[in-house]
């Protein structure tokens, strides 16, 4: 007989007793950028943020303390390909027979690093700019087969500036044997700075003001967090200001210990009694 939903849900409000370590986990290798998108929190951060690499220990002790691990994904409110060990990074996941995922603005591939970065990374997104259709033809150049085995995506910020050019990208990137893929727009300013409003009525408007809700449903705080580059565990790249929250630090707490910690535990049982912690409150997908 098929579980009713009220027998769910008390398997649910259960889960956070027993919620399991996760199966991935979104690192930031760095804060440096090349650009300014006025979609990114990027030129918002602290100025004792700005700049600063993961360093190669510290990337293997976050892994150290998550045994469970399958997939990490590098990104983050910097420019991943721009720590200069982040391929180093991806060889030592590799060795722990992890997969590893790039989510990067193309601004960094080139001819000469391109070999590097397919063989380093099982899966890469492009968040589209003018750099990426170029970025994407060095790729294939490297290995034609990326966007035909699913390895290469492309994502498109959902402003209404870019759906409008949504179906020309679509098009072009098919051409390639590359799929191009509609992201909601996450990383809002915080709630109270001038632009939050604004950024978040452009995002309801292009979406034709349908928002999927989130609260009591999110899946982060029981599947995966994100690790700041300073090792800052946080609870989704949608709030990763380690200011606003954070659960502990990675490279002096094991993972583990902080997953399972009475603030990580407290904070799930929240989500799933619809009570909400403060910083999930304007969640872009609320």
């Amino acid at each position: 007989m098929a579980p009713t939903p009220i027998s769910g849900l008390f398997r649910l409000r259960k889960w956070h007793e027993t919620a399991t370590l996760p199966r991935e986990v979104v690192i930031e290798p760095t804060t440096k950028c090349d650009l300014e998108c006025p979609t990114c929190l990027h030129k918002a951060i602290p100025s004792t943020r700005k700049g600063k690499d993961m360093g190669f220990d510290g990337f293997k002790r976050i892994l150290d303390g998550i045994p469970t691990l399958e997939q990490v994904v590098m990104s983050g409110l910097g420019e991943p390909l721009q720590n200069p060990e982040v391929l180093r990074m991806c060889t030592e996941a590799h060795l722990r027979g992890l997969r590893t995922k790039l989510i990067t603005n193309g601004m960094k591939i080139s001819e000469e690093n391109a070999f590097d970065i397919v063989f380093s990374f099982d899966f890469i997104e492009i968040s589209f700019n003018v750099a990426t259709i170029p970025a994407v033809d060095i790729l294939l150049s490297e290995q034609p087969s990326l966007g035909t085995d699913g390895r290469l995506i492309v994502s498109v910020l959902g402003t209404p500036e870019n759906l409008r050019i949504l179906p020309v990208v679509q098009s072009t990137l098919a051409k390639k044997g590359v799929r191009c893929v509609h992201v909601t727009l996450e990383n809002w300013y915080p709630e109270g700075s001038p632009s939050h409003q604004e950024l978040r009525e452009m995002v309801l408007k292009a979406s034709g003001g349908m928002v999927k809700k989130r609260f009591g449903r999110c899946h982060w705080p029981f599947s995966c967090a994100f690790i700041t580059c300073e090792g800052e565990v946080t609870p989704c790249t949608a709030r990763m200001d380690p200011s606003r929250i954070s659960f502990g630090n990675a490279f002096e707490t094991p993972f583990w210990a902080i997953w399972d910690s009475e603030p990580y535990r407290s904070f799930r049982k929240d989500h799933l009694r619809f009570s909400f912690n403060m910083v999930c409150q304007g969640c872009p997908l609320e």
